[in-house]
This record gives structure tokens, sequence and C-alpha cells, in this order.
């Protein structure tokens, strides 16, 4: 029986392990995308194998905590922004009433001049 990388060409690097080694890692070139997705991924991989060190804690946690905070505050002002941007586009009670008030009365003032018509 032969082996396939015995049967490749002097020169040519697709028969031998080391020249699909080089195939791929040129192929991954023309893929930067897939490239960043694989780092990504192998460094998520790697910072959930490694265990947390006691000092990494403390530095960290206040910058979490300020984060959070800063989060929290974020979210409330853009809540506190688009319930006054609603209440701005909504009438308020007193102009309601008097539009209600003036439709009432235009509405009686047609009937009557109708009436007088009639």
């Amino acid at each position: 029986m032969t082996n396939a990388s015995s049967n490749a060409q002097p020169g040519t690097t697709s028969g031998t392990t080391k020249g699909r080694t080089r195939d791929a890692v040129e192929g991954l070139g023309d893929n930067p995308v897939a490239l960043l997705a694989g780092g990504v991924a192998l460094g998520v991989l790697v910072g959930v194998l490694l265990p947390r060190a006691a000092k990494e804690r403390e530095l960290l946690a206040p910058v979490g905590r300020q984060l959070a905070e800063r989060a929290t505050a974020t979210a409330r002002a853009v809540k506190d922004a688009g319930r006054q941007e609603i209440d701005s586009l909504l009438p308020g009670r007193d102009a309601t009433k008097e539009k209600v008030t003036a439709l009432f009365g235009n509405i009686l003032d047609a009937a009557k001049t109708a009436g007088q018509k009639a």
C-alpha cells in the first residue's frame, strides 16, 4: 500500500502534513473574519480555563462595580428621557379638557344653526 504523501511531487505542498498546514495558514489570511472569530474563541476558552487569582479579583471588583453603576445610571437616564419625550408629545389634561369643551361647543352651535335653517 502506498501513502498519499509518498505520491506527491517534490516541490508541491499539498501532499505533506507540513504542506497542508502551510495551505491552511495561507487560507486563513484570505478570510480575516474567520481568523478573528477563532482568536476570540481561543481567548474565551483560555480565560475560562485559567483560574482567577485573588489579586485579580481584588483589582477588578471595583471596576466591575463602577461599570454596573454606570450602566444602571445610563439606563435610568434613558428611561427618564424617554418618559419626558412621551409626556411632551401627549397633551395635558387641561388642554384636552379645553379641546373637548370647544368641540362640544362647536357641535352645539352647528346643531343650532342647522335647526334654525330647517
